[in-house]
């Protein structure tokens, strides 16, 4: 499908030179398709980066409502969640770390807001799982979901980072030894916090 087609060479473009680089006739040159064919199923490059961004949000927001619905423990759906984002971040790190450069550009107020917006939607719903644990009075009432969320994202930015990381792994770590490590680690952390 063309729009895929577009969707996935944008992705690339943007991951590899950042948005502000990345020119719309580059993205058609790498989807094989011409200029006009971007801006009838996008209408700018900015709405490229959002469907772009959506897109990978959407299914971890739709695992995210898988877990709530659940009927596992508070504990359980929160094991789930480290293992969700450790492996989507892992899976996706360039995409991951392209977008928290994007974000840290604030002359851009429109990409901002237009990000935040999107990322609301998967906060809310990971939200919705630590509260739905207090409810339930198996996590503390008066924890800070705010930090814990942030902890969460402070946790897979350091870790996969590529400068940063380095200071993290084990000599001779593999990848996989290494993800598990901070998928446990992470789950516990936040456990601990949370817990009554």
């Amino acid at each position: 499908m063309t729009s895929d087609k577009i969707l996935s060479a944008a992705r690339d473009l943007f991951e590899e030179k950042g948005f502000d680089l990345t020119s719309v006739r580059e993205i058609a040159a790498r989807a094989g398709v011409n200029v006009a064919l971007i801006n009838y199923h996008f209408g700018s490059k900015e709405n490229l980066l959002f469907t772009t961004m959506e897109t990978s949000m959407d299914t971890t927001r739709m695992k995210l409502s898988d877990i709530n619905s659940s009927t596992q423990t508070p504990e359980e759906k929160l094991k789930q969640v480290a293992a969700l984002y450790v492996s989507k971040i892992f899976t996706n790190c360039k995409f991951y770390h392209f977008i928290h450069r994007e974000f840290a550009n604030t002359e851009r107020v429109e990409l901002v807001e237009g990000f935040t917006k999107i990322l609301n939607r998967n906060t809310n719903e990971l939200r919705k799982l630590l509260e739905d644990g207090q409810k339930k009075k198996v996590f503390r009432k008066e924890a800070d979901l705010d930090l814990v969320m942030a902890t969460l994202s402070g946790i897979l930015y350091q870790t996969t980072h590529t400068l940063f990381s380095k200071r993290y792994r084990r000599p001779d770590e593999e990848d996989e030894a290494y993800k598990v490590r901070i998928e446990k680690f992470m789950y516990e952390i936040l456990l601990k916090y949370l817990k009554k």
